[in-house]
């Protein structure tokens, strides 16, 4: 896509809601960095200010992939935090998250992606209050699925699981944000080993 000239109001709001400071490291003068690296994208949730060192070096670095969606969750909740090593595998089990409303994955598989989130948050401190809190999100009615004793196929329980199947989907998006919150809250009470 073209590059779309920036307006200087756009860029002002941008470094105003960082102090004029790099988002990553705190120094002075910064450029602003597309997100998403779409030029034509001018949509202030999509500018970071960036130092010339973290703009050209962390972020355009060809031997480095670069994570949008972790720059855009930094960006959200302006969290250096979410930008460290120690952040990257409880991000990598938040994953599945921002992308259920696009994949059909089927049920099961998303209640494994669920345990092992609230597995691994519950190792962390203050992981035992927010695998708590994960868990009372995802109560819903008991999942009961009981066949008839005669041969063939039982549609009626079919029909309930489909039923069971869709209500936790539909938990899981409507309070996929309220996890998202709840994942970064985490982040606050944990002491990272080179702290």
């Amino acid at each position: 896509m073209a590059r779309k000239a920036l307006s200087e109001k756009t860029k002002d709001i941008v470094k105003k809601e960082f102090n004029h400071k790099c988002a990553i490291c705190g120094c002075d003068h910064p450029q602003i960095h597309h997100i998403d690296e779409n030029h034509a994208n001018n949509n202030v949730d999509n500018l970071l200010p960036l130092c010339p060192n973290c703009h050209l070096t962390d972020q355009h670095n060809p031997t480095r992939k670069i994570d949008i969606p972790k720059l855009q969750l930094f960006r959200k909740y302006k969290d250096p935090t979410i930008l460290s090593s120690e952040f990257h595998p409880l991000y990598i089990r938040s994953l599945f998250l921002k992308e259920i409303e696009l994949n059909d994955n089927n049920v099961e598989s998303l209640e494994v992606y669920v345990q092992e989130l609230i597995e691994f948050i519950s190792v962390l401190k203050m992981g035992e209050f927010y695998s708590k809190r994960f868990r009372e999100l995802l109560k819903q009615k008991p999942r009961v699925y009981t066949r008839s004793l005669s041969s063939g196929r039982d549609y009626e329980y079919e029909k309930r699981k489909k039923i069971n199947n869709q209500e936790y989907r539909q938990q899981l998006i409507k309070n996929k944000e309220i996890f998202q919150d709840l994942i970064i809250e985490l982040l606050r009470y944990q002491k990272w080993n080179n702290e």
